[in-house]
């Protein structure tokens, strides 16, 4: 699925929910990275901010430490802060050994591409390289490595953690066009060890 379809949220702890829009009164042609208060203001996030995801688009939200929330886009990692500036984590990522699979079979598409992305407490990242095939793990100081290889069929396209354990959500056929087979689950976890283990795995024929 590409970048300009999708819609992510995420709820900061400081309770500002950001939501991505596509409004061409905004940013034509782009993605778009707004901001709800607890009180109902919208404000807009950086422009120089806004010039990057109108490029890219953004592909996943999620909150992160001390009000922060985490932005996804298909190949770069950002951190937006409560007063809305933001910090580049990692741009642009490029993870060793991609297992190439361009999404809707794309080749313009910039890999891995990233979906969803979850992060520890100590700002670490954790997000799907969708089209790589891969689990990324991405240090604070953007330090790229693959913690996870899905075999064809399956690929990651969403992670979550919880107390050290790094949660994955896989589909088969998560790089093929809505017309092709149906898609198909399991979910995977990876263990603080590093031991990886199936905990759930449905298969349509």
């Amino acid at each position: 699925m590409s970048a300009t379809r999708k819609s992510p949220v995420a709820v900061a702890k400081d309770g500002w929910l950001y939501y991505v829009s596509n409004d061409e009164r905004m940013t034509p042609g782009g993605m778009h990275l707004s901001r709800i208060s607890p009180s109902g203001e919208i404000l807009r996030g950086s422009q120089e901010l806004e010039k990057i995801t109108e490029e890219l688009g953004i592909t996943g939200l999620a909150d992160g430490p001390d009000g922060t929330v985490y932005v996804a886009c298909p190949n770069a990692v950002f951190k937006v802060k409560s007063n809305g500036t933001f910090i580049t984590v990692a741009n642009p990522v490029e993870p060793k050994d991609c297992d190439v699979d361009y999404p809707d079979h794309n080749p313009k598409m910039k890999l891995p591409p990233l979906r969803g992305l979850a992060m520890d407490e100590s700002g670490v990242v954790y997000a799907a390289g969708t089209g790589c095939h891969t689990v990324l793990k991405i240090s604070p100081t953007g330090a790229v490595q693959g913690i996870l290889k899905a075999e064809r069929p399956w690929s990651p396209t969403g992670v979550a953690v919880h107390l050290g354990d790094v949660y994955v959500l896989e589909f088969t056929n998560a790089n093929g066009g809505h017309n092709e087979a149906p898609w198909s689950p399991r979910v995977r976890k990876i263990g603080r060890d590093g031991k990886i283990v199936t905990l759930f795995e449905s298969v349509k024929q």
